[in-house]
């Protein structure tokens, strides 16, 4: 629906607007009031899909309120000013994605917190990465694990989490420094754009320069966050895992169980950009 804003009550997260002659009553979830519910002033134009209506206390009152799903369009009239955009920042994200010439789709298993409590250091144990162009076309492949060199980090929870083969780990984990030199030699050829699903890696990366007391290789600029991106482009109130936006667009026939692998997750990671980048190449 498309209206002007009467007034806002920014303490409950709620803002009114006259609808066919009524005064109603929308309400912010708590991911869309963090981004927008500062610029919803008196005056400004909205253009917002909202769910079914719900009974909320306000003031005491319980009232029926919209909940708002999300917005189209966000304008000042009076300097015309375009606050938000839904349509101008899809085709945003689609040239920003087309000018870079490299992809990096990484993907990085990590140490888990033991059963006993204390602190922990999550430590990278396994990676698994592709390196793409622009076209889709891959150039470099691998996975493998990494030696751990906390005391701890190989512990029961991790095992069971990762369904981690310990003689296998142990006798063909690569040292950090040579994992250090793999990401260090593909960057300074290529400079891809990292893709990453969710900010985990990137948290484990930095952490990682950390613990080994070594220069970070990356800056959050270097990295694209899919998740985030599938979350903007299609207003998704949460998170959805890799192996569920992958089924949404492969539908595969068998039943794709998510392992933990650290090179079938950066493929797969691979294979959910190249159908976004489809997505809104064929979409208005």
């Amino acid at each position: 629906m498309r209206t002007f804003i009467h007034s806002t009550d920014t303490k409950q997260k709620l803002f009114y607007a006259v609808v066919n002659n009524k005064k109603e009553t929308f309400y912010l979830p708590n991911r869309l009031a963090k981004v927008f519910l500062t610029i919803l002033k008196k005056g400004i134009l909205v253009d917002f899909e909202v769910t079914s209506p719900v009974i909320k206390l306000v003031d005491n009152h319980k009232v029926s309120v919209y909940p708002v799903s999300h917005f189209n369009l966000i304008m000042q009239l009076k300097p015309n000013r375009v606050l938000y955009d839904l349509k101008q920042l899809r085709l945003d994200m689609k040239r920003v994605l087309k000018k870079y010439q490299y992809f990096l789709f990484l993907d990085l298993e990590m140490s888990m917190p033991g059963y006993k409590k204390g602190p922990h250091i999550p430590e990278i144990i396994q990676v698994g990465y592709v390196l793409a162009d622009k076209a889709g076309n891959v150039i470099k492949d691998n996975g493998y694990f990494v030696r751990a060199v906390q005391e701890d980090a190989i512990n029961k929870r991790t095992i069971k989490f990762l369904d981690l083969d310990e003689n296998k780990y142990y006798g063909k984990a690569l040292d950090y420094d040579l994992f250090y030199m793999d990401l260090e030699n593909l960057i300074k050829t290529y400079k891809p754009q990292i893709v990453t699903w969710g900010k985990n890696d990137v948290q484990a990366l930095n952490i990682s320069y950390d613990l080994h007391k070594v220069k970070p290789l990356t800056s959050d600029k270097q990295f694209i966050d899919l998740l985030k991106l599938h979350k903007d482009y299609f207003n998704l109130p949460n998170d959805i895992g890799l192996f569920q936006a992958y089924k949404k667009y492969y539908k595969p026939e068998e039943e794709l169980v998510q392992d933990h692998d650290a090179r079938l997750d950066a493929i797969i990671t691979k294979d959910v950009f190249d159908a976004f980048m489809i997505l809104m190449q064929t979409s208005n």
